[in-house]
């Protein structure tokens, strides 16, 4: 703080304080506009979609869980096609299930593995070649 002597020091003292003043003011509402825009449920909403969406793996999670249920429905169609056996479809479900859970906990090579195994199997218990 400069000393104040006369009215001229005191003049630009007190001009030197406006200027601080509303630079400050201009400052505080910017703030309070972008806590406002910030706060909105439907930016934060936004925001968080963004994340997950540009998160690592995420397209490949999206891929696997694609494909899984993709594998699943053929297998189901496969089997059941268009049976009316009740035990066919019950079977038909459960392995499209269980192949389409099979995506989320490894990779597309071990699925293709263990998919082209599990559906040789039942292949082969349902007598199916």
């Amino acid at each position: 703080m400069q000393v104040i002597k006369d009215n001229k020091s005191l003049a630009q003292a007190i001009a030197h304080l406006e200027n601080v003043k509303r630079s400050e003011g201009y400052l505080l509402k910017e703030h309070f506009n972008f806590t406002v825009h910030s706060l909105n449920p439907i930016n934060i909403v936004k925001e968080k979609f963004n994340q997950t969406i540009h998160a690592p793996g995420f397209k490949g999670k999206i891929l696997s869980s694609v494909f899984g249920i993709a594998s699943g429905y053929f297998t189901n169609s496969l089997l059941v096609g268009g049976s009316t056996n009740p035990i066919k479809k019950i079977i038909g479900t459960f392995i499209q299930n269980k192949i389409a859970n099979l995506s989320q906990d490894v990779d597309t090579e071990e699925l293709k593995e263990k998919g082209i195994t599990l559906l040789s199997d039942t292949l082969q218990k349902l007598k199916i070649k």
